[in-house]
C-alpha cells in the first residue's frame, strides 16, 4: 500500500534516542520509504491505523515488551510484516517471534544497520512482487 506521494511507510519503535536517530538516518537512503519514530509502543498503536507496510521493534521498550507490541500488530493487521531488532540474543524468544511470524530477527551490532537496511530492501522488494502477482509473504 503506497500513499500518495508514492513513497513506502516504515514504521521504526526505537526507545534509545540515538540509536532511533542512526536507524532513521541510515533507512532514509532507501529509496521511496518515509520513515516514522516512535519511542513507546502505545505511540506506535496509536498509529497503526495509519498502516505502514513494514514495521521494526525494538523488544526492550519502556511501557511494553516488543513480543507483546508485535501480538498487538498482528492482532490488528497480520499482513503487515514486522522485523524485530534487538541486542537479545535468547534462541527461545526468537523462537517465539518466529511463531509470531516476523519477518526477520536482527541482532543489534555494529553491522546491523546495514543488515538492517538490505532486509528492509528485499522485503520491500516482495511487497512490490506480492502487489504485482497478489501472492502472500
Amino acid at each position: 500500500m503506497t500513499n500518495n506521494n508514492n513513497k513506502r511507510k516504515v514504521f521504526v519503535i526505537e526507545d534509545n534516542k540515538t540509536e532511533g536517530m542512526l536507524l532513521k538516518l541510515c533507512l532514509e537512503s532507501i529509496r521511496n520509504i518515509t520513515i516514522s519514530n516512535f519511542v513507546l509502543g502505545q505511540e506506535l498503536l496509536n498509529h497503526i491505523d495509519e498502516r505502514p507496510d513494514i514495521i521494526v521493534v525494538d523488544l526492550m521498550l519502556p511501557d511494553i515488551h516488543g513480543y507483546e507490541l508485535i501480538k498487538k500488530i498482528n492482532e490488528k493487521y497480520p499482513e503487515i510484516p514486522v522485523i524485530a531488532c534487538s541486542a537479545q540474543r535468547d534462541i527461545n524468544l526468537v523462537a517465539k517471534l518466529q511463531e509470531l511470524g516476523v519477518f526477520n530477527y536482527v541482532v543489534k551490532s555494529e553491522s546491523c544497520i546495514e543488515y538492517l537496511q538490505k532486509v528492509i530492501e528485499d522485503l520491500l522488494m516482495l511487497i512490490e512482487k506480492k502487489e504485482e502477482n497478489d501472492i502472500h509473504i
